[in-house]
């Protein structure tokens, strides 16, 4: 029998590609009492924690592990410092024939009786991410956040260009578009065979301009109080556990921008959804992002 298994058990996973303004929703969320939000923990791009942490993993970089490293020290210590991060590691390398599943069970058990809230972008960059998320979780309900598709892509563009991984400027530009096209309808199809309690849309740009709006309506989905004490204390993003980069300065597990000025800020609007013809997107691909944002909102 799975940890997981019985009432109040069943998380919540966050659905969104990178560059949504996920991490800072994430830390929003994370604010009410009842409500435990974890940094990015990557759980289902592996199978197991020995291949989760592995050195074989070329995108598991130190900087993308600690996520995870941060939510064991915090749930078994209730502390970040390099000690405890030390010690989760250590706990984490003892149990490399865990499945990922497991590791999962196991810090939700420990997040209890708060409603455990996860989020990272890899979940819904590829069919088997997604597929293994669902199939493990089926009754866990998912907030699916989506952001203007333009400013989506200058987000993206902006933080892949300096890691120097495409060989032109329109193969980054191609890349994106990409991305952030086949994400959402990954996640939209995945959600569409759900009962529609199981699982909500929001606009990120919706909630971030208007949270005392949009928080109670997220809120009153997950059965939660929304008394407007409990919106101050969540609009105070700085105080999510995970908000900045621990001890030793060095630690993630979401957006570091955000992470290193985790205060929360006023965004622009979306504005129409117009590509930069610099971009030299095709007409086709132009086309379906727009008909896609339409459906979202946009």
């Amino acid at each position: 029998m799975r940890e997981t298994d019985g009432a109040g058990a069943e998380p919540v996973f966050l659905l969104a590609p990178s560059r949504s303004y996920s991490t800072v929703t994430l830390a929003l969320l994370s604010g009410h009492p009842d409500v435990y939000g974890f940094p990015e923990l990557l759980i289902f791009t592996a199978d197991t924690v020995g291949e989760l942490l592995g050195e074989k993993a070329g995108w598991a970089r130190p900087l993308r592990k600690s996520g995870v490293w941060r939510a064991v020290a915090d749930l078994h210590e209730g502390s970040q410092d390099d000690d405890a991060v030390a010690r989760a590691q250590a706990w984490l390398a003892d149990r490399p024939e865990w499945p990922t599943t497991r590791l999962m069970d196991h810090l939700i058990g420990l997040a209890r009786p708060r409603i455990s809230l996860e989020k990272s972008p890899d979940t819904s960059s590829a069919d088997a991410t997604l597929a293994r998320c669902m199939a493990a979780y089926p009754r866990a309900r998912f907030l699916h956040l989506v952001r203007h598709p333009v400013t989506t892509q200058r987000s993206i563009h902006d933080h892949w260009r300096p890691a120097g991984r495409f060989r032109s400027e329109k193969a980054l530009v191609a890349e994106a578009a990409a991305f952030w096209y086949l994400s959402h309808q990954r996640i939209i199809k995945a959600l569409a065979p759900l009962p529609s309690q199981q699982w909500m849309r929001v606009r990120a740009e919706d909630l971030l301009t208007e949270p005392r709006v949009w928080l109670p309506r997220i809120l009153a989905w997950l059965e939660l109080d929304s008394n407007p004490e409990i919106i101050d204390r969540m609009l105070l993003t700085e105080n999510w556990r995970f908000a900045g980069t621990g001890g030793s300065g060095r630690l993630l597990g979401g957006d570091p921008k955000f992470l290193r000025a985790p205060a929360l800020r006023p965004i622009p609007a979306p504005g129409p959804v117009v590509f930069d013809p610099s971009w030299g997107l095709g007409d086709e691909m132009c086309e379906r992002m727009t008909v896609l944002a339409r459906s979202l909102g946009y």
